[in-house]
């Protein structure tokens, strides 16, 4: 398991080096050709396709990656599942678009403060379709442990998507809707090309018993999954709220930075989940996913370390001194990123299939951000967003491996994981 772990870990590794290292070197055209306020924009209409990917599909594709691998041994069952899945998740993002493209001029007023973006809302629901039809391709690889196919998908997606964008928002001046027309071009040809690898199980198939079982298991789910979201990206909505789509703008620079850290730590989640279905019955796979979680925590330390004492720099060279107010917030949310992936060395609820207990503590959590959020912006601004990120993150890690001990034990070191958690404190206060 360490083996196959360690080369699929590598290879997402390497592609999210390559495709999110591609949008983070765009980032300073377009922080310097899109204004502050549509850039901003942009970033909240991202935010709110993590919120809508949660609830409409009902997380159907959580379940993709429960039993694809359980059903490895009777093809006929995934052809069911993954099918199902997919029609499922097409069907309910083209409700979503009918909903967008008959209400547009509404909702670019309500959430874009301007009638005028209507065409914007129409264009962006059509990607966040488009991008569930691509996500729910890429798990359904995953699941089967296709990683080097994932690779090729993810670093043609991130080719297109750059292509496209550029030239839209710099040659054609397009500005916000040059930005997402791209990503959807880019994400349309990436589809046609997953396909291609995924045909074999995603046909004109659609099993409402496979859609019941997968759905029992998923839709629970939702309300941990928004208490994630909630957790993770409800700060980005209150800041526009509260403070104005300028101040999101710096925000998200401050997030870009920080998401740095995931180019290097995706190959841990991308490889670990499939991984540990497939082996967690097996008597060393928790000593195993607890040396993993060791080499993560160390590895997490000096990830902050770097990007903390850097971000001045950082900021500059990738915003501009127009951006240096979201300096402060770089620390806090590295270790926000880092800090909410940590759930995944902690399996138990998911394999003893508690998606009640996962939804509850993470339902609980999300509202105690949105709490937090609606205290400390007002006072604090942004750092008071990222802190209440921060904290939120951390206690909902807490719960997580408080219960998931209970039913799937992982022999963590906690000597260590108290240091590390001391560390990064210790570089939190010296870098904000």
């Amino acid at each position: 398991m360490i083996k196959a772990f360690f080369k699929d870990s590598l290879l997402y590794t390497l592609a999210n080096l390559f495709t999110r290292g591609i949008g983070f070197v765009l980032l300073p055209i377009y922080t310097r050709v899109i204004s502050k306020q549509e850039y901003g924009l942009f970033d909240y209409l991202t935010t709110i396709g993590f919120l809508l990917g949660v609830v409409v599909t009902l997380e159907v594709t959580q379940a993709i990656y429960r039993f694809i691998p359980e059903y490895k041994e009777t093809p006929l069952k995934q052809i069911k599942l993954a099918s199902t899945g997919f029609w499922f998740s097409l069907f309910m993002y083209s409700w979503l678009c009918l909903v967008c493209f008959t209400f547009s001029s509404e909702l670019a007023h309500l959430l874009l403060d301007d009638a005028l973006y209507s065409d914007v809302i129409k264009v962006t629901s059509i990607l966040f379709l488009s991008n569930a039809v691509l996500y729910n391709f890429t798990t359904l690889m995953r699941a089967n442990l296709l990683s080097k196919q994932v690779v090729i998908v993810s670093t043609l997606n991130a080719v297109f998507v750059a292509g496209f964008s550029l030239l839209l928002v710099v040659y054609f001046n397009l500005g916000i809707l040059g930005l997402i027309t791209g990503q959807l071009l880019g994400v349309t040809l990436s589809i046609i090309v997953s396909f291609t690898l995924v045909k074999a199980w995603v046909r004109f198939v659609f099993c409402f018993e496979s859609l019941k079982e997968m759905l029992t298991f998923s839709a629970p789910l939702i309300f941990s999954s928004i208490g994630v979201v909630l957790s993770m990206f409800v700060d980005r909505v209150m800041l526009k709220e509260f403070l104005g789509a300028e101040q999101l703008a710096s925000y998200a620079v401050a997030i870009k930075i920080a998401s740095i850290v995931t180019l290097l730590m995706v190959g841990f989640q991308s490889a670990l989940t499939p991984l540990i279905y497939s082996n967690y019955e097996k008597a060393e796979t928790p000593r195993k996913i607890a040396q993993l979680f060791h080499f993560y925590l160390l590895a997490a330390l000096f990830s902050l370390l770097v990007l903390g004492f850097s971000a001045q720099w950082l900021v500059v060279i990738v915003a501009g001194a127009q951006y240096t107010d979201a300096v402060s917030s770089v620390a806090p949310l590295v270790c926000s990123a880092l800090v909410s992936s940590m759930y995944l060395f902690f399996p138990g609820l998911s394999i003893a299939k508690k998606t009640y207990v996962i939804a509850t503590v993470n339902i609980f959590v999300g509202m105690l951000n949105v709490i937090l959020n609606y205290i400390f912006i007002p006072k604090f601004g942004a750092l008071g967003a990222a802190f209440s990120t921060l904290f939120s993150v951390f206690f909902a890690l807490i719960l997580n491996a408080v219960y998931s001990q209970r039913f799937y034990k992982v022999p963590v070191n906690k000597a260590l994981a108290f240091l590390v958690s001391c560390g990064f404190g210790v570089t939190i206060y010296l870098t904000i």
